[in-house]
């Protein structure tokens, strides 16, 4: 719970300064994580879901999240191409399900999908395939979020490289 409590502060911390100021002068804010993530890491940590759901009610609920649901093999594949070790927490190592990084990795992130895939349901979060392309990706993105947007055919049409 304190771990949930810390990330909770620095979620507070950045919808005050970085998510509400832009939306109140007009802007779309595109937010790397929001507290779906905690929704997801702290039920599998065990922490209760409904205290997690209440934890995060100051939040701004967005018009649309996006979840880039990504096969675990996958994932452990693109982070492990990137760096030498997985992270203690981000591999689920303080769990004690496994001391091998690679299988506390599978299983906590397993967990996780799993709350996720809760998450599309009770949210009604638009799912993407992430093992596409970065450009099929980019491409049903720019699908999704067209119609919200102004420049919605403009968005939808363009093959531009991604910005």
């Amino acid at each position: 719970m304190t771990f949930s409590l810390l990330h909770a502060t620095d979620f507070a911390d950045r919808l005050l300064y970085k998510i509400i100021p832009p939306l109140k002068a007009g802007m779309i804010v595109l937010a790397d994580r929001y507290a779906y993530t905690a929704f997801a890491r702290d039920a599998t940590r065990g922490v209760d879901r409904q205290w997690v759901r209440e934890l995060y009610s100051f939040g701004v609920r967005p018009d649309m999240a996006l979840y880039f649901r990504v096969p675990i093999d996958v994932s452990l594949d693109r982070l492990m191409a990137r760096r030498v070790k997985l992270k203690f927490y981000e591999a689920g190592m303080d769990l004690g399900w496994s001391s091998n990084p690679a299988d506390s990795f599978r299983l906590f992130q397993g967990k996780v999908l799993d709350e996720y895939d809760r998450l599309v349901e009770e949210f009604g979060l638009e799912v993407i395939d992430a093992r596409g392309s970065i450009m099929e990706q980019q491409r049903f993105v720019r699908h999704l979020i067209a119609p919200h947007l102004e420049l919605g055919e403009q968005l939808e049409t363009t093959d531009e490289q991604p910005v």
